[in-house]
């Protein structure tokens, strides 16, 4: 069985009958990576995190324990620094002066994997557990006895003052852990910012306020929640552990805002309390006065609007008739009906053609200037023409509710197409309304009479019969009996 994990990709590619092309093809990685994996030279990857990559992928490809390769990998590893942590005791005893121990140089030839491969048997060999150990139950013990100290009567303020911050550096703790982890993975690995900043692409002053616990200088939780999952995927810590311990510290920063925030408002309220004057007058009180003014208001608007109308009523009852007013009114001595005028069809006028006369020489009063005077008033909208002794005075649409006087030596012609929107008062005599609803009707008032034009009837077309074929009596041949005839 192969011992090293190069040999054995190397032997699981070559019993599955696959070439290098074939593994880039299907795992992207680069031939010369592929090569290097299967000399275990890992000199030339680009970074440790992105060598264990390509090595996971490539086993995977190879459907190899994935896990046992990674364990070997380490245990190597730590063969190697416990070897290299050997050879510095053993030349550490060989010495007789302590100053002259040889300091291994950094060759400008060696790779980054090599430095890393150094360094982190350095870093093994001198590592100290107690004092970490130490470090961490420092704030236990500063706890317990801030825990174990009597209690004082002190101000409800200070009291506050102190619970704040004791929550502040609960959510600092947790920041600060978090920070302190990736540090020391970071020294461990003995990388510098400018060599992270080169693979993921963070900026040195962000890694440092990682390093640091300080989130608050981030841009944003999403964008500090972004950048620490890359940082702890480059560095191979449990980057799910962290994002939870991470999510703690924001909930517990949370809830030290909230308290503060309640804190200031109750501190505001009880302020407002002492001069507010809500405290003294309820809202259904306001709300009440409010519905009696409103209710007083509206009763003053209603008695300055009825003492207006009767204002305007005296004054319209002083005040004289108007023209159309005495115009319409019609003394009741002088009031005679009169028969509503008939269209005579086909009768002969006895005085002018196309008219009938109606007398109304008892109507008018004797002794006086007879003429004609006519007053429209317009009932509906409608077309109307007036012609005075023969000449058109107005012709057009009226407005309902207008009145009209004209006067004449001779007669005065009106013709309407709406009979129901004009109403005559022929010499002060109400005549009514000219006609019906539509109706075309034409008057002339004479200074003796109305004359109503007669309607003449045209002629009915009659149906001519359709010429029809009358049938034409036929010859029809008789045979002749020859032999009774001879």
């Amino acid at each position: 069985m192969p011992s090293t994990i190069g040999q054995q990709l190397k032997a699981a590619r070559l019993d599955r009958n696959l070439s290098l092309e074939d593994v880039l093809e299907n795992t992207h990685i680069r031939i010369k990576y592929l090569k290097a994996l299967e000399a275990d030279d890992f000199s030339i990857m680009p970074s440790p995190v992105q060598g264990r990559g390509f090595l996971r992928s490539y086993a995977q490809y190879l459907k190899l324990d994935i896990d046992k390769l990674l364990e070997e990998l380490r245990s190597a590893e730590k063969q190697e620094s416990a070897e290299a942590f050997q050879k510095v005791e053993d030349e550490k005893i060989l010495t007789e002066e302590p100053n002259a121990i040889p300091i291994p140089e950094e060759s400008a030839s060696e790779t980054l994997w090599e430095r890393f491969q150094h360094r982190l048997a350095e870093t093994l060999a001198s590592s100290e557990p107690d004092s970490v150990q130490e470090t961490k139950s420092i704030p236990i013990a500063e706890a317990s006895q801030k825990r174990a100290r009597p209690e004082t009567p002190v101000d409800v303020e200070e009291t506050l003052q102190t619970a704040r911050s004791e929550k502040q550096e609960e959510s600092q703790v947790v920041f600060k852990s978090i920070g302190t982890t990736l540090r020391e993975r970071r020294e461990m690995l003995s990388l510098t910012h400018s060599e992270i900043e080169g693979h993921i692409h963070l900026r040195p002053h962000y890694l440092t306020a990682l390093e640091s616990g300080d989130f608050e200088a981030l841009p944003s939780p999403v964008q500090t929640r972004g950048m620490l999952s890359n940082y702890a995927d480059f560095l191979d810590l449990d980057t799910e552990r962290l994002l939870i311990h991470f999510a703690e510290g924001l909930q517990a920063q949370r809830l030290e805002r909230h308290i503060e925030t309640r804190e200031h408002l109750e501190g505001t309220q009880k302020k407002r309390r002492r001069f507010s004057f809500g405290s003294f007058v309820a809202p259904d009180l306001i709300f009440g006065i409010g519905m009696v003014a409103l209710l007083i208001a509206f009763t003053v608007w209603g008695l300055g609007r009825i003492a207006n109308s009767r204002v305007d009523a005296e004054i319209q009852a002083t005040a004289p008739p108007s023209i159309a007013e005495v115009l319409m009114t019609t003394p009741t001595a002088l009031f005679t009906e009169t028969p509503t005028p008939t269209i005579v069809v086909n009768t002969p006028a006895p005085e002018a053609d196309g008219a009938t006369e109606v007398p109304i020489e008892d109507a008018l009063p004797e002794g006086e200037n007879l003429g004609v005077q006519i007053l429209v008033t317009m009932m509906e909208r409608a077309w109307l023409r007036v012609s005075v002794d023969g000449e058109v005075v107005f012709e057009g649409r009226s407005q309902p509710n207008a009145t009209f006087v004209y006067e004449g030596n001779e007669s005065v012609e009106v013709l309407t197409a709406n009979g129901a929107g004009v109403r005559i008062a022929y010499n002060q005599q109400d005549m009514g309304l000219m006609g019906g609803f539509g109706e075309v009707v034409q008057r002339l008032y004479g200074a003796r009479g109305i004359l109503t034009p007669t309607v003449t009837p045209t002629s009915l077309a009659t149906a001519t019969p359709t010429p029809t074929i009358t049938p034409s009596p036929t010859q029809t041949s008789t045979a002749v009996n020859t032999e009774a005839v001879q």
